[in-house]
């Protein structure tokens, strides 16, 4: 047996720790997002937590975990048995913790043909997955923000109806699924959705502990744990087993707390205040806060609750583009609470008074992504793959990958089946394609209870995937973009720019050069925040070493392509075109022409953004563009 590290023995983390413990008592909150960076005891937390759970009593041998106390909601096999008057047999068993792998397939997660028993009976059976084996347990989602967003939207579902209805391959089965939902996720590797992350309940930002008595005591405690596991969990059995006991009296005491108007009204006020869409977070926030008296024992949510309950509801929803900063207004949330309990201490009517000041009016200047200004290309430019027309890349109004690929070499949702291509190997047989395929030839067959399948009766899956692009933006950070205000405007083209590459979730990396060398700024990431933090703190001054920058983004990009072979390398250039220094010891403008036709013959797409105002300038970035087959584009074009 596994021992899992005490929850009471965690250092520090408490709101982590807090939010957890509601999530269990209360699932319908949606979750909880644990959102920190590597090595700060995310995963730790979430384990340890099982260990503090209560068991349960299961029916036996049924494979969706069906509560014998709760007929209602029996599967079909529990309901066969009880419409047939057999007996019901219980066991005990503790509650499971179920990870989700990242390569997780729709297939694995919902449920779907049971192969062995069609192929042997020709029948359809039904095969349950993973959310079924979760029902009624906790599913752990480590580094969901790596995850197809259409599987975390599956999940998600499933955590808010309770339901997992599954209508594929001929199959319509529906089965309870319910469950503690908990993800994790590091954000310097990317960041979910807005609208992904408003289904998760709660969510909570933690980092790494800096004060030095609690770093030495996280070292003692681990160190003994790993020395003597059942040693040091004995120590700590005391204080686990209280919190256990805490629990248990919550989620019996939960539907007896009650909230006054004062409360709802105020959690509404702070909902409005911080610009929140929707009402999920007003719904939420009272669900947190009711769950947080009752493991306090209060009978009534107070304001101390609501305030906990914002801290964990409202960061996450407040977000409205991919560089918006989550922070709480705090000053503000002080204040509307202040207001409304001093009202309700005097025993005064209070209704909320804060409004949002209204936004002046004020005139910028807006700009047009370079990807959503390439529009076509002449006849003679070839394309770095070869399914995936360079004319495609616009910008669009929906969320996902660009590209759709047909038949791809791993994953992709499926479409249907297909009849295999000659020699084509066979590993992703469809078996209702393959059982439609031989239907009709059973009567000419060997004649018996199990279906007969000849070699030309097999079907393979029909698939499709969808791709994005690995963008690498080379930004001139030399003394002349301080010119006419380049650099400003430079920034506001990246602004727009990522706001594209953010709804269609494609991977951008930033590389700068300036006095003699290249330096990486911001690896391939899809993280546009931090990406936005580089592009901010850029410095700017010295010479232009234009052939460093083109070389450093030709080899980081051939290096993401053999590591993802189906993206498509995109190069963006903002330059002027006066290469000023050599980088290998030539001439300046000859090392660029070289990296130009290297560009050209690795096969990447290039876009050049000619940061040069002036018609009558001798800059050479027209020249360099040839010389890669790439698009030029002039600064004043992405001026709207």
């Amino acid at each position: 047996m596994k021992h899992h590290f005490p929850f009471s023995a965690l250092v520090g983390q408490e709101l982590m720790k807090r939010a957890l413990l509601l999530n269990v008592i209360d699932p319908t909150m949606g979750g909880v997002l644990i959102k920190g960076e590597r090595g700060t005891a995310k995963s730790t937390g979430v384990r340890a937590l099982v260990d503090l759970l209560p068991s349960i009593r299961v029916v036996a041998g049924c494979p969706f975990q069906c509560d014998p106390e709760e007929p209602e909601t029996f599967c079909s096999h529990c309901s066969e048995k009880l419409r047939n008057k057999q007996q019901i047999q219980t066991k005990e068993r503790r509650i499971r913790l179920v990870d989700l792998p990242i390569g997780i397939t729709e297939d694995r997660l919902l449920g779907t043909i049971d192969m062995e028993n069609a192929i042997k009976s020709g029948q359809k059976a039904f095969e349950p997955g993973l959310l079924a084996e979760v029902h009624r347990g906790i599913l752990y989602v480590d580094e969901v923000n790596l995850l197809n967003d259409q599987i975390v939207d599956l999940f998600l579902d499933a955590a808010a109806s309770g339901v997992n209805v599954v209508e594929r391959e001929g199959i319509s089965v529906s089965h309870a699924s319910r469950f503690v939902l908990v993800g994790t996720m590091n954000p310097e590797e990317g960041d979910l959705r807005p609208q992904l992350l408003d289904r998760f309940g709660l969510s909570v930002s933690i980092e790494g502990i800096q004060a030095l008595p609690e770093r030495v005591e996280i070292i003692k405690r681990r160190l003994a744990f790993e020395h003597n596991p059942k040693e040091f969990r004995a120590l700590w059995a005391k204080k686990d087993s209280e919190t256990a006991r805490s629990i248990v009296s919550a989620k019996s005491a939960l539907r007896e707390v009650v909230f006054t108007e004062d409360i709802l009204e105020t959690a509404a006020s702070l909902a409005v205040a911080m610009d929140i869409d929707g009402h999920r977070a007003d719904i939420v926030m009272m669900k947190a806060a009711r769950a947080n008296a009752a493991l306090e024992g209060r009978g009534q949510v107070g304001f101390e609750d609501l305030q906990l309950a914002a801290r964990l509801v409202l960061p996450h929803r407040m977000r409205k583009s991919p560089m918006g900063k989550t922070d709480l207004k705090r000053d503000v949330m002080k204040e509307i609470l202040e207001q409304a309990s001093s009202a309700e201490c005097r025993g005064e009517e209070w209704s909320p008074t804060h409004q949002n000041p209204p936004k002046a009016p004020t005139r910028m200047k807006s700009f047009k992504s370079p990807i959503e200004s390439v529009t076509h290309f002449c006849s003679g430019v070839r394309t770095a793959t070869p399914h995936v027309p360079w004319y495609r890349i616009t910008k669009g109004s929906h969320p996902g990958r660009r590209f759709v690929i047909p038949d791809p070499a791993w994953g992709g949702k499926v479409r249907g089946s297909r009849i295999p291509s000659a020699g084509e190997p066979l590993r992703d047989i469809s078996v209702v394609g393959t059982l439609r395929a031989a239907a009709p030839h059973q009567n000419t067959r060997c004649h018996g209870p199990a279906m007969q399948v000849g070699r030309h009766d097999l079907r393979v899956r029909k698939r499709s995937g969808k791709a994005g692009l690995s963008l690498m933006m080379i930004v001139d950070s030399s003394a002349s973009m301080r010119t006419n205000d380049r650099m400003s405007l430079t920034k506001g083209v990246m602004g727009a720019l990522f706001q594209d590459i953010y709804l269609k979730r494609d991977k951008v990396g930033i590389i700068t050069f300036r006095d003699r060398s290249a330096e990486l700024v911001l690896p391939f990431s899809q993280n546009i925040r931090d990406a936005w933090v580089g592009i901010e703190r850029l410095p700017v001054g010295g010479r232009t070493p234009l052939a460093s920058g083109l070389d450093l983004g030709i080899r980081l990009l051939m290096q993401e392509k053999r590591k993802n072979p189906e993206t498509l390398p995109v190069m963006l250039i903002f330059s002027d075109g006066h290469p000023n220094v050599s980088a290998y010891g030539g001439d300046p403008l000859d090392e660029a022409f070289f990296f130009a036709g290297e560009v050209r013959r690795q096969g990447i797409e290039a876009i050049l953004v000619d940061t040069e105002f002036n018609p009558m300038s001798a800059g050479y970035g027209y020249e360099i563009t040839r010389r890669m087959e790439g698009t030029y584009l002039t600064m004043d074009r992405l001026l709207c």
